[in-house]
């Protein structure tokens, strides 16, 4: 059974804090990301880009990291520690839609038309946090 979200950090989830995506580059370093988001059905998405070191990475290994810290008390956050369940094409921006729509409220797709992009959902295996001091 994967590890559940503990209820006070659903808000933080839910806000347009900024994630902090970390996976394992090509040489075995950590490559980290400040990325939005969308929690959504108990569950963390992210959109990603063909070409990007990120989908690179996660191509070749699926493990990763995502923190996201409450911008005005970086002392409340969640780590989920996991793996991408697959790397789903959404050729029609689906995700990344719903992902501009919630920290924006709109959608311009700034990537040359005919951008290949790809929906990534987070399958949690351990979660850390801290609720403040």
């Amino acid at each position: 059974m994967p590890p559940s979200i503990p209820l006070p950090l659903i808000p933080l989830l839910e806000s347009t804090a900024i994630a902090f995506i970390s996976t394992i580059g090509p040489a075995g370093g950590p490559q980290t990301t400040p990325q939005w988001f969308l929690w959504e059905d108990g569950a963390l998405h992210f959109s990603l880009v063909d070409g990007r070191q990120k989908l690179r990475n996660l191509r070749r290994d699926p493990r990763l990291s995502v923190v996201v810290a409450n911008p005005a008390d970086p002392t409340w956050y969640v780590e989920l520690r996991g793996h991408v369940d697959g790397l789903v094409p959404d050729p029609e921006l689906a995700l990344e839609r719903k992902i501009a729509l919630k920290y924006t409220g709109s959608h311009v797709d700034v990537e040359p038309p005919g951008t290949a992009r790809y929906s990534a959902t987070v399958v949690v295996e351990k979660i850390t946090h801290q609720l403040g001091h």
